[in-house]
């Protein structure tokens, strides 16, 4: 029997001829803007973008060490909050006026929120705060010490989604949507630590209702899908360990009161499509459910293809490249402009080693990637091991116009030299996750395909996600097993012009 999230993925798959029509309805749009009212509110420092830490010094450093980390500040907390999910760009005005934010989302419709529990922090009172980005300040939600922590303070980020920012648009597909963006700001804010010199955990499996109840939302709009908690509260791998179970969040029970839940309402009109509600119920746990039935998935149908080649990392190349840490989030922007420009070996190494997590959500997760014209590198779709530093060709020759076309028949893809495929075999995912195991996976690949993006801006190069195809024909591009799904793909490449 096929599970739930299986059957939603693919009851969700877009095919060709079968798209049907529909139009948005404007009335209707949502807010992208959560609006809490009469609540206390502490305003962020302004001036926190003094951050010069090379780019690739954050992405392939090593871990923060906590345990020599005794305090924070609020001045650290507003760089997380702004550089992780802030404004960085703006576009036209008054009515027409569009912001950037330091993440990409599909259909620039961001139905991700960004809240925060802190305690121990100088200048800011212990408890739950919402990070209200449009004002640049916190709002203050709950009062108290939350986390437990015996270190002198604690935070724990939580990164929610409002369905109907994204069904708007795009229907029942949005819950993968919501999933990969949420993956996108996951992300963004672990690397943002890491450049504060913390080791975040990530977190996927908690207690819904819990969580949900802790941030006093409406769990029929808006719901939790990823905790982040800072400081290291053990061994790195205590951490790996950790990840398969439910986080510390509280430091006493509830019942917890809803916080103003009508705060949730995006539109007058927002009703949820019921497949985005049941698949989401599908992966929901309760106080008692987060241990996962394996260790590792069992091994996939055996690959054809060459032997496995090792790919070196040029660590000079890396260390002199120019972007700063926080001004390749700033510079960051989706592009469909590519041209048709070898990329150096060099280059394309550095790439490819940025495509990995420390550590994964769901290990099930693999990494496919179509490439045309690259020094040292023959045209081919190419299986890459980032954990061990190895690429495998799978099939000889160019398959970029076979992804466009895949794509919505979206020309400009078939002129980025790079189209990184993150795919899961859901067999290896049903048995290593269980049914949490679907966000795990979406999860992830939009935390991939989020490095893709940062470490194409910090190289120079264009990227460009792209979660709408036709799900089946592009399987066939980049894997022939009937048991495999294509979750997201990035695309990368020289663009002609870029954003500064």
């Amino acid at each position: 029997m096929e599970n739930p999230e299986v059957g939603y993925h693919r009851q969700t798959a877009y095919r060709r001829g079968a798209l049907g029509g529909g139009y948005l309805d404007w009335s209707a749009r949502p807010s992208v803007y959560k609006d809490y009212r009469g609540l206390p509110t502490v305003a962020l420092p302004e001036d926190i973008l003094g951050f010069h830490k090379p780019f690739f010094e954050v992405l392939f450093g090593a871990p923060g060490s906590d345990a020599g980390r005794r305090d924070w500040d609020l001045r650290g907390l507003a760089r997380t909050l702004v550089l992780g999910y802030g404004i960085t760009a703006q576009s036209g005005r008054g009515a027409d006026a569009f912001f950037y934010r330091s993440v990409p989302s599909a259909g620039a419709l961001y139905p991700c929120e960004l809240y925060a529990a802190v305690q121990g922090l100088p200048d800011l009172e212990d408890g739950l705060y919402h990070h209200d980005l449009a004002r640049n300040r916190l709002v203050r939600l709950r009062t108290g010490p939350f986390l437990r922590s015996e270190r002198p303070w604690a935070a724990a980020f939580f990164v929610t989604a409002l369905f109907y920012r994204s069904s708007w648009k795009y229907r029942e597909r949005a819950y993968r949507y919501c999933l990969l963006d949420a993956g996108h700001l996951v992300e963004n804010v672990f690397l943002v630590l890491q450049s504060e010199g913390l080791t975040a955990q990530v977190f996927d499996r908690f207690d819904d209702g819990a969580v949900n109840a802790f941030l006093g939302v409406d769990p029929t709009r808006e719901v939790c899908l990823a905790v982040l908690t800072v400081p290291h509260e053990g061994t790195e791998t205590e951490g790996e360990a950790s990840q398969r179970e439910a986080p510390p969040v509280f430091w006493r029970e509830g019942p917890f009161e809803p916080v103003q839940p009508e705060a949730c309402r995006m539109s007058p009109s927002d009703t949820v499509p019921r497949a985005i509600l049941d698949a989401h119920g599908a992966t929901t746990f309760g106080p008692a459910s987060g241990t996962r039935s394996k260790s590792r998935p069992s091994p996939a149908p055996p690959l054809k293809g060459e032997a496995p080649q090792a790919v070196t990392r040029p660590e000079e190349v890396a260390a002199a490249q120019g972007l700063s840490f926080a001004e390749a989030l700033w510079r960051r922007r989706s592009y469909r402009n590519y041209v048709s420009q070898q990329v150096s070996s060099s280059v394309w190494q550095i790439l490819w080693h940025s495509v990995a997590l420390r550590p994964a959500l769901c290990p099930a997760l693999e990494v496919r990637v179509a490439c045309g014209d690259a020094q040292d590198l023959p045209a081919g779709i190419y299986r890459w091991n980032a954990a061990a530093g190895e690429m495998c060709l799978v099939k000889a020759g160019d398959f970029r116009s076979s992804s466009a076309r895949a794509c919505l028949d979206q020309d400009w893809l078939r002129h980025a030299v790079f189209h990184f495929a993150f795919t899961v075999r859901w067999p290896d995912l049903w048995e290593f996750l269980g049914p949490r195991g679907y966000r795990a996976a979406m999860l992830d690949a939009g935390r991939l395909g989020h490095r893709v993006y940062l470490a194409s801006t910090a190289l120079g190069l264009g990227a460009c996600g792209v979660g709408a195809f036709y799900d089946e024909e592009l399987r066939r591009v980049f894997d022939g097993d009937e048991d495999r799904d294509v979750l997201y793909v990035t695309a990368s490449g020289p663009v002609k012009k870029l954003w500064k």
